[in-house]
């Protein structure tokens, strides 16, 4: 940040004082519900601070986490729906606009500026005045890393009805810069700089460098000469009444004006501690899905799952066929379960295993479909092949798909045993099964997650036996399978 940057006022911290002093209430700003779509990026400063860092790049391009500073900046604003961004150049201007280009990347579109005098925070948006006559807009300091919600940013402007509203962030030294005061009700209500003391260090706060402003601000610009929000638009607005909100984003904003600020936010993002809104957002929502995954897993009945694994190897040993069927998601499942059963028979060197699924062949599915009616599509195909002593394994994830129901039911007429796979409390099907594994979820994605967890599963269980372990079964005879005598004892 140059010189004149560092006297914008922008490190001025906020904390709550009586309301105005004339005791009116602050002029409101018209600002309706138009999207914001446009920003502004402040890059032009000179980074004397940060030299040597700067004598090569602007400041806004220093790395975190191995990409510019600039990169984060666009895609927080991205991520928020803006479409349009102004940047204005001055140092090292070429490297800033070599770099990100026309924006597409991004998915953006960006306008540079270029100062060949610099014109100050307030001045290089005043002239671009035409980019921002549409409606409300964010400013962002260049040198700022900021992972606040932006939406949430607008949503208190908008209540606020406020000319512009400013993110304030905690200080870490009230003495080295400004202080923004407060009203009770939050808003603006003057600028101290450099207090020696505050009385209350805990409710203060500093200027984050990040704004929504109406295009109605831009009329208090003068043009053509170098002027800064915090050091001359806000004040002045503020001591004509004018609408200031002030909004804390406690942990949202950082100023990148040092070498050792620039080193603790690398570490902090790598570390994930300043995960953007929608990072956080997806971490919580990984976070949340695999908790429930967690939870239906734990609650996975064993016994059953047990005995799941016996009706399989039973019809193994004594050279029954194994029928699966599915809808949709669950199709997928069958097929995939029909692929992982036989080649785990195939890889222990024992019995062979006859699985087939049913849902594979769309002109035998879509015929019985078209000509019969989908309800029919398995029940039909099973009354040409299922046996007695054949398994049947159904996949349902709520547990009530009529085409399925219509296939156990047939199964169980013909001797054949049924063994499902649901959710949602079961439905139908549990009741129907002769062994049932109810994931306890009710959503499709846990349930249909599981479902494919227990093929995998019993695909292992039949690599693990081997042919004298498949054959181990107590006076298996032909009319009665282990699995129904075990049963029968249950």
């Amino acid at each position: 940040m140059t010189e004149h940057e560092a006297s914008d006022g922008r490190s001025g911290v906020a904390r709550r004082v009586a309301r105005n002093g004339n005791g009116k209430a602050p002029q409101l700003g018209g600002n309706g519900h138009r999207p914001v779509t446009r920003a502004m990026i402040l890059a032009a400063g000179e980074g004397t601070r940060m030299r040597p860092l700067t004598d090569r790049m602007p400041k806004p391009m220093v790395p975190i986490a191995g990409r510019p500073l600039l990169e984060h900046t666009i895609e927080n604003l991205a991520e928020a729906g803006v479409r349009e961004i102004a940047i204005n150049l001055h140092a090292h201007a070429g490297v800033i606009a070599d770099h990100l280009g026309d924006g597409s990347r991004f998915g953006v579109k960006i306008t540079y500026s270029f100062e060949p005098r610099l014109l100050g925070t307030a001045g290089a948006v005043k002239a671009l005045e035409h980019f921002f006559a549409g409606g409300p807009f964010f400013v962002v300091y260049g040198d700022v890393f900021a992972r606040l919600d932006l939406g949430q940013l607008v949503q208190h402007h908008r209540d606020r009805h406020a000319l512009a509203t400013i993110a304030l962030r905690r200080p870490d030294d009230v003495t080295q810069c400004g202080i923004v005061e407060q009203d009770d009700d939050g808003w603006i209500t003057g600028f101290t700089e450099k207090p020696a003391s505050v009385e209350d260090e805990t409710d203060t706060w500093a200027n984050g460098g990040v704004y929504v402003l109406e295009p109605g601000i831009l009329r208090h610009i003068p043009d053509g000469i170098e002027q800064d929000f915090g050091r001359d638009v806000f004040p002045a607005l503020v001591r004509t009444g004018r609408a200031i909100a002030g909004f804390r984003a406690d942990g949202g904003c950082w100023d990148i004006g040092s070498m050792g600020r620039l080193r603790q936010v690398d570490l902090l993002f790598r570390s994930s501690g300043l995960a953007s809104p929608r990072r956080q957002s997806i971490g919580r929502a990984v976070g949340e899905y695999l908790t429930k995954v967690a939870g239906a897993v734990d609650s996975l009945d064993r016994g059953c799952i047990v005995r799941a694994a016996e009706l399989l190897l039973d019809a193994r040993a004594r050279g029954r066929r194994i029928y699966i069927i599915g809808n949709g998601g669950s199709a997928s499942t069958a097929s995939h379960m029909a692929a992982d059963l036989s080649r785990a028979a195939l890889e222990t060197d024992g019995l062979p295993l006859n699985c087939r699924c049913l849902s594979d062949s769309m002109a035998i599915v879509s015929a019985w479909g078209n000509d019969v009616g989908f309800d029919s599509v398995f029940e039909r195909q099973l009354t040409q092949l299922v046996e007695p002593g054949d398994v049947l394994v159904a996949i349902s994830a709520s547990g009530n798909s009529p085409n399925i129901l219509a296939a156990v039911e047939l199964a169980r007429t013909h001797g054949a045993y049924v063994l499902g796979f649901s959710g949602f409390g079961g439905g139908l099907l549990a009741k129907m099964a002769d062994v049932a594994i109810v994931v306890a979820s009710s959503e499709y994605g846990p349930v249909e997650d599981l479902h494919l967890l227990l093929n995998h599963l019993l695909a292992a269980v039949m690599r693990r036996l081997d042919r004298r372990q498949v054959e181990e079964r107590e006076e298996i005879e032909d009319d009665e399978p282990a699995f129904a005598a075990a049963a029968a004892g249950l």
